[in-house]
This record gives structure tokens, sequence and C-alpha cells, in this order.
């Protein structure tokens, strides 16, 4: 590192230009900062001593000169304060030239803004990002539209033009040289070169108020520096553009991240890349392929659309694809991309059929769905896809299923038993309502049902009032175990189907319940016409027939190494869940939301937040909210205390520091916001501050239940 203390003049009379990376915000100063950098070059003007004035630091990475061009350096902090600064000796040029001043006029272009013997863009001695670039290309060369605009870098100009005017005097060239001087000579920064570290690493470390950096930016802006300056925006409008809009959020969908699709990117041949590398790990793989940037754009647009697919299903126009594209998404193995772009790439060049590659998926969702119903632990999932990418060769479905035959994918002696007791809609929510569409359409029925639009019903409810007659008639049917077996059998497979949404039905009695199955057009409930009660019998009786049904519907093919089930894991403390993405914990209770949309004014149909983990249900519910009310909500909850005493926060690695560890709390980004929440609690916490956060916003009673199931 090499830090210096230079004036404006000493860093702008280099040969030096100074390039603004395409992960740094666009220009963002506004009056008030236009007005005390004004105060300052007055001030400076009236001070008889000489002194400087510190303006704060610049730093920046070289890049490679090239041999007979201006030195590139890439700015990595002080890009407002640069680019403010020549504006307003442009704009100190203009009145100059107004008052047929050419000969200084003339200075403070060629000295201060401009090689003179350069063309193109690297004729500017700062290149801010491409969106701002016209405009400040427009200023620099004299010519600038807009000049009433009062923001921006047009904004700038216009102030500072009109300032200048102001405060001009009878002395003329006099008054202008004195505020150029006071400019240029006696306004200082101290400018810091990094040599070969990690921009995105520097950046990071100084952005202790700005918005938090993606390694996506960071990836942009390695493609953008690739490309030549004068050769960037069509760069942006033929290329880029069209592959960084995919990840924008629909009227349907939310924004998603491209730094996880970059991630599974580079792991689809098989190579691992940590949480936090994909930026080094992209630069690599880039330099050892000598891929062009168009030629690397085209390929990442190849892969997103892939991506896509997995995320939003519904955007594949081949049905039988979009069907399994739906079962991978409610599985939510994200952690299984990289070879899924494996096998959709190699599906692509024509060297696995369509119907190996359904087959692929298939298995894949049996092996995730088995180890899922049998307590397998989701730990290491996130290193075995891409081995499982290694050890596929000539028959991509054979070497599939030996990889995952050794890894542990069990078999109907085990699943079976296991899916009849486990409380799947209490457990895996995503994953129950899954099984139950799927067995929906294993029956066949001749009549075109709308399945999203239905509810999971409990027949045996979740809730027996022994108060009221059905409450009664439920203890009764059941016997004196009822609260035993209510507990073991409510929320497992056989005493789930769906219906129509019937919120009276929830806990009435079974002839009530009976009667309204007999109306319904959902095949499922035609098992309940014939029964004239329904007990812990009745229930696992239904679970083991629907059980086998799954079974064949994701079979485990024969052969392979015994599969041994896990020893039951012992029940865990109430504490602080590590709940890191892709990770599960067997046995704690699920953070639970229900939202009445109508009751908080919106339109919309009630739904239930309730992910596979805590920490993304609380993440997920602040997203919908803010994304019902807008930047209002938003405001708010930057604000208000959300979880424990932090409101969420656009800037996590200072706002969620650990003072012990010297490193941030847990926390996860809430989607389509910027923001992220703190998560470094148990699940009754979560519960509790959120049901408190409710309160707090004046939500009418029973517009938000929070709950733990």
């Amino acid at each position: 590192m090499d830090a210096h203390v230079k004036t404006v003049r000493e860093i702008l009379h280099s040969g030096d230009q100074f390039l603004v990376p395409f992960f740094q915000r666009h220009y963002s100063w506004s009056k008030e900062h236009w007005q005390r950098l004004l105060d300052d070059i007055i001030a400076l003007t009236e001070d008889t001593n000489d002194t400087k004035h510190f303006l704060g630091p610049l730093v920046c990475t070289p890049f490679h000169p090239v041999p007979g061009e201006v030195t590139p350096y890439q700015l990595i902090d002080g890009q407002q304060r640069l680019a403010t600064l020549t504006v307003a000796l442009a704009a100190l040029r203009d009145i100059a030239k107004l008052n047929a001043l050419e000969s200084l006029s003339e200075e403070i272009h060629e000295d201060y803004l401009i090689h003179r013997r350069r063309q193109g863009v690297q004729r500017f001695k700062v290149v801010p990002r491409l969106e701002d670039r016209t405009d400040y290309e427009s200023i620099i060369e004299g010519s600038p539209a807009g000049t009433t605009m009062t923001t921006g870098l047009l904004g700038a100009y216009s102030f500072f033009k009109r300032e200048w005017n102001r405060l001009m005097s009878s002395d003329g060239e006099a008054a202008i040289r004195q505020f150029l001087i006071a400019a240029t000579a006696r306004l200082s920064l101290v400018t810091i070169t990094v040599a070969g570290e990690n921009p995105y690493e520097i950046f990071e470390s100084l952005n202790s108020t700005g918005l938090p950096l993606e390694e996506s930016d960071l990836i942009r802006n390695f493609l953008f520096m690739q490309v030549p300056l004068e050769e960037q925006d069509r760069f942006q409008s033929v290329h880029w553009d069209a592959f960084e809009k995919r990840f924008d959020a629909t009227g349907e969908y939310e924004k998603l991240s491209p730094t996880l699709f970059y991630r599974s990117y580079l792991m689809r041949e098989g190579n691992y890349c940590r949480n936090k590398a994909a930026y080094v790990e992209f630069k690599k793989q880039n330099l050892a392929r000598a891929l062009t940037p168009a030629v690397q754009v085209e390929e990442l647009q190849m892969f997103a659309k892939f991506e896509l697919w997995l995320r939003r299903p519904f955007t594949c126009e081949v049905a039988d694809f979009r069907e399994a594209f739906s079962q991978i998404l409610a599985l939510d193995i994200t952690t299984a991309h990289p070879l899924l772009l494996n096998l959709l790439h190699r599906h692509e060049r024509g060297t696995l059929e369509r119907a190996e590659l359904l087959g692929c998926f298939s298995d894949l969702a049996s092996f995730v769905l088995r180890r899922s119903v049998c307590g397998e632990s989701t730990r290491g999932y996130g290193r075995l896809y891409p081995a499982a990418v290694r050890v596929i060769r000539l028959n991509p479905r054979d070497d599939l299923r030996n990889f995952l035959l050794r890894e542990g994918w069990p078999d109907d002696a085990a699943f079976i038993p296991h899916l009849i007791e486990f409380p799947i809609y209490k457990r895996e929510r995503n994953k129950c309502r899954l099984l139950l569409e799927t067995l929906e359409r294993q029956q066949g029925h001749k009549e075109q049902l709308n399945l999203k639009r239905l509810t999971v019903e409990h027949v045996l409810p979740q809730a027996i009032d022994g108060d009221g007659d059905d409450g009664r008639s439920w203890q009764e049917m059941l016997g004196v175990n009822w609260q035993i077996l209510q507990q073991k059998w409510v929320h497992t497979l056989g005493n789930l189907t769906l219906t129509g949404y019937n919120p009276e039905l929830g806990n009435g009695c079974f002839a009530d319940k009976q009667a309204a199955f007999g109306e319904s057009r959902v095949s499922l409930n035609q098992h309940f016409a014939g029964l004239t009660q329904w007990t812990d019998r009745e229930v696992k009786q239904r679970g083991v027939d629907l059980a086998q049904i799954v079974a064949r519907v994701w079979p485990r093919p024969p052969g392979g190494p015994t599969y041994i089930p896990p020893a039951p894991a012992p029940p865990e403390p109430e504490g602080h869940p590590d709940e890191e993405p892709g990770e599960g914990h067997r046995g704690r209770s699920k953070l639970l939301i229900r939202i009445h949309w109508s009751r908080l004014g919106k339109a919309g149909d009630d739904e239930e937040v309730c992910e596979s983990k805590a920490n993304k249900t609380l993440a997920t519910f602040l997203g919908k909210l803010i994304r019902a009310f807008g930047d209002s909500m938003s405001e708010r909850l930057t604000r208000l205390p959300v979880t424990r005493r932090y409101p969420l926060s656009s800037n996590p690695t200072v706002d969620f520091l650990n003072p012990a560890q010297g490193e941030p709390f847990s926390h996860l980004p809430v989607p389509g916001t910027g923001l992220y929440v703190f998560t470094n609690l148990s699940n009754k916490e979560k519960r509790d501050d959120l049901s408190r956060l409710v309160a707090q916003l004046d939500f009418p009673p029973g517009s938000v239940e929070v709950q733990l199931d």
C-alpha cells in the first residue's frame, strides 16, 4: 500500500486516469455536499496563511498500463469528491470563457480536465460509471444539456456555475484565479494506492455507510474493465442488459440474486466455490479460459436461462420440464443447482436425451425427499452436488444413481414407515403440499382443477375444543388417549387432504367434514365417503396407502449399498439456531406467520409464510410487507427495532457487529430490498419480537398472526 498527501493539482496534473468501477453507486452528491465544498474553497480564499484543507481519502487500485496510453486507476473510494471537483472546475472554466478569459479557460481545461493528446474516453481524467458518463462528458467538453437540472452531475454543474458567477467581482481574472488556486493547490486528499488486493474486500472495509456490496457487482466490473472504454456503452446495450435483466423482479416473481447464480455457475463442472469467493473464482476461470467479455456473457445468458427455469418454473415453455422444475423448487434444493446446470447444459449440447434428463431430475427429487423424511441431515449438500458432477461421465443417469446410492438413498423399507408417522405438515410444509398435489394428480380424475387454489385440510383437527359439541365428538371417537393420538397423527400425510378454502370446516366434527368432502371435486376426498369414523387406525391405514403411492412416484433404484437409517436425533435445547442456507434442524418448532391482506387494506388472498427455516420465514415475511406497503414501510423498518434491538440494516457488517468476535452476528437478506435482518435469536425470540413489531406497526388486531408450529 502506498499513501501520500497530494493536492488536487498534483492528482489531476498527472498523466493518470481515474475510472469509477461498476460496483460503485451512481453519482449521488446533492446541494448539501456541493455547498460544503464551495464553503471550503471560499474559506481558503479568505485565509491568508496559505493553509491547506483536507478533503478525505482517495483510494484506488492500479490497472496494468498499456504502453502509449494513459495510466489507469480504479477508484475504490473518493469518486464523489473527484467527480464533483472536476465538474466545479469545468464550471469555473466556463465562467472564465464567458468573461473573455480564453487563456485561463484553456489552462483549466487542459491542465485539470482532459488529456489533450488523447481521443475518445481516454481523453478524460475522470471517467464515471456508464450511466453518468454522457452527462459528465458533455460538461467536460463544454456542451452540457439540461443546465437547469438540480440533481446529479448536471445539477452540480448548474450549482457551481451559478455560484462562481455570483461570486465574481470587478477583479475578473484575479478572482477566478484565486478560486482556482484554492480549489487545486490548497485542497488536498490522501491518495492510497493498493496493489495486488481484492478491490471487493477493500471497498467492503471502507464502505461503512453505503449499501452492502454484492460479489455480482465486482464480477460486472471485472468484465466491463476488459472492454475498451469507448465500447462499453455498446457492450452494455448489446450484451449485458439482457443478461442482467433476467434477474429483475416481475409481477409474479421477486428479484433474484445474481451472486447466488454465479456461485452455482462456477461449480457446474464440479469445483466447489466457497461462499464469498465467487469473484475470485470467476476471475480465475475467465482468465484461464481466455474468454472475451462478449463470449463470456453469451455463456452466462445460457446458464442464467437454466437458473431461471429452476427458480421460476413457469418461465419454461416445455411442459414436462416445467413440472420437474416445480418439484425441485418445492423440495428447496438450491444447493443442487450446480449439478442441475451441468445436466441441462449436456441436454442443450445434445449429449443427454430428454428422457434421461427427466430421469435424473426424478432421481434427485426421490433422493432429497426420502432423506428428508428419514431424518437425514442436509449438512454437506453444498459440497455433495458438485462432487456428483465429477463422477458423471458417459452414462449420466446411471453414474448419478450410483453416486446417490453410495451417499445414502433410503429404500422403501425405511422410507414408507417413516413417511406414515412423519409430521410432514409441521416439519416440511412445502414438501407436504407437493406430495398432496402429486397424489391428487395420480388419481386420474377427469375434471381439471387448479390445485394451487386449494388449501391443506386436517381431517382430524389441529385443535380439539373440549367445551364444544364438535370437540367432544372427536374425543369420544378417539377414546381416552385422544390427546396423545391427536398429537401423533394430526400432521401426518394420512390425515391431510386438499379442499377449497373453508375456515368453518377446520375444527368441525367428522360428520360435517365428511359431508363437505362428499361435495368436493378433489379426488383425494372420495376416500372418506364410506367411512363411519376417523380414528388413529383410519389415519394410519390411509397413510400406508398414500406412502406406497409416493414411494412408486419417487422410487429408489434396486441395488447399491444397504441403506442404514440415521440414529434418532437427541432433543435440541432452545437457543440460538445457526440456520445457514441449505442447513436443516430436525425436530425444531417452525415459525409460522399468517397474513390477512384484506384486513391490512391490501388486495390478495390471505397467506401463510412458513419456510423450512425460521430465519427464511422471518426475512420472507418482512420482504412481503415492504413489497406491499412500499418505501414507507421500508423506512419504518429501518427505524423500529425488528429483532432484538436492531432495525433492518443496509450495512450488517457494521450495524450487527459482535464486538467480542470482531464479526457480525448472523443475519439474512430481506428479499428484493437490499436490507438485512438480524437473526441471531432462538425461534421463540423471533416469534416474540415479531409479535411486538406487529403491535408497533399498529396493524389491525388479527391481521398478522405469529406463532411457533
